[in-house]
């Protein structure tokens, strides 16, 4: 079959791969003059979604009034009874339905997907940290009682999915990462040893360069103005392109999903990074933390160290930077690390990402409702993460072959 891909992200470069690797002949649309330059720039690159199921689940814990404080992790601008807190009130009722369930529909449908994405990420690839920057184990640091007790209650669960973790004191958590200033009170730190962390950009293009090597074509800098159904194709520059089959992975970018009159409630949520150079080894993570109260992550990429926090809905390219988040984030790498970055270095890069969200905090992977067209998009945080497993599902999905998992969990048509 001939192919589109539109989106050049570390999903759309995922999904290329696995149509390659099928031997179709498949090619890439990019509005960016490069892959991975959107919201696969520079993300944090945890790869164990449920490590950080506060900001996968829906509502993350937080009340709706919290929201209009200007030092909330969540920015959420508008007025009440805008689009913005339609969607939150959406989230927060997912939030509401899951705790009902024990959580447990949401965490399965999560845990299946990740665990076969991580089947299949490394498949074919010869030297994994050289190729990312990869890094084994994780921990989440608890800070107060309230959040000890809370995941006290989440380890049965944990365990019964297959997730191995184990709830530390801060003793055994410091011989883990001796880098970990000792000045902050915290309590316990929940090891997720299965858990990995990756360079997501590095990722992607290593990914890229292997579905170009057997055949896949990407077009960057190319503005895909309209999805055809009758005939299937692409309208470029007032031209129509033809394609046996079409797969969106356009991230946030909701013009093209809105066109073709698909009422998905999508929300696209911006976020932060940091990334610093190591000053002192000794003194810098050796992987991932996540500094649980904050929701913010620490990653080691190589010699540098990326901290990444903050949520803004409904915001815009172009908006200035969120200054408290920013100042919060230097804070807490300089707390939690204290001399292991160098934050003054003119090789400091801030970087402002956006990600699409469902209010139920599960992607869109499947049919779309049109024939030919088909649906990888709305991953949230977990991008990195589920990239290999949601391109797999969808690549059987279009060849009309039952995926290894089942996806109804994630179908484009529960909405």
């Amino acid at each position: 079959m001939n192919i589109a891909i539109v989106g050049a992200g570390i999903t759309g470069i995922s999904t290329a791969l696995e149509f390659a690797r099928d031997g179709h002949q498949v090619t890439v649309y990019e509005q960016m003059n490069a892959a991975a330059e959107d919201a696969s720039f520079a993300p944090g690159g945890w790869l164990s979604p449920l490590a950080a199921q506060s900001l996968a689940a829906p509502g993350a814990g937080m009340p709706l009034k919290s929201l209009r404080s200007g030092a909330s992790l969540l920015q959420a601008p508008g007025m009440l009874g805008s689009a913005n807190w339609r969607w939150m009130r959406q989230w927060k009722k997912n939030e509401k339905l899951a705790h009902k369930q024990g959580n447990q529909p949401f965490c399965t449908a999560l845990h299946t997907l990740g665990s076969y994405s991580a089947s299949l990420r490394w498949q074919n690839c010869e030297d994994t940290e050289m190729a990312a920057e990869h890094k084994a184990g994780s921990l989440v640091l608890l800070r107060t009682p309230q959040e000890v007790a809370f995941w006290n209650t989440q380890l049965a669960s944990l365990q019964t999915l297959g997730v191995t973790c184990q709830l530390l004191n801060a003793t055994q958590a410091q011989a883990l990462e001796p880098g970990l200033g000792q000045e902050i009170a915290w309590l316990n730190a929940l090891h997720f040893p299965d858990s990995e962390s990756i360079n997501p950009r590095l990722w992607a293009h290593y990914l890229r360069m292997q579905a170009q090597a057997i055949g896949a074509i990407f077009r960057t800098g190319i503005s895909v103005q309209k999805i055809c159904t009758q005939p299937t194709g692409l309208e470029i520059s007032g031209q129509l392109h033809p394609f046996d089959a079409i797969v969106l992975c356009t991230g946030a970018k909701h013009q093209l999903t809105e066109s073709l009159g698909l009422r998905l409630p999508l929300m696209s949520i911006w976020g932060y990074s940091v990334t610093a150079p190591v000053r002192d080894a000794l003194q810098a993570p050796r992987a991932a933390i996540m500094d649980w109260a904050q929701q913010a992550t620490i990653s080691r990429m190589g010699q540098r160290i990326r901290i990444t926090a903050g949520l803004e809905m409904g915001s815009h390219a172009s908006a200035r930077h969120h200054n408290h988040t920013l100042q919060r984030m230097y804070r807490l790498l300089n707390d939690w690390f204290p001399g292991g970055a160098h934050l003054s270095s003119p090789q400091v890069q801030v970087w402002r990402g956006n990600r699409s969200y469902l209010p139920d905090g599960l992607p869109a992977v499947g049919p779309s409702g049109h024939p030919n067209v088909w649906l990888n998009i709305a991953h949230g945080s977990h991008g990195i993460s589920l990239a290999a497993g949601c391109a797999r599902a969808i690549a059987d999905m279009v060849q009309r072959q039952t995926p290894a998992i089942d996806m109804q969990a994630f179908s484009p048509q529960r909405f």
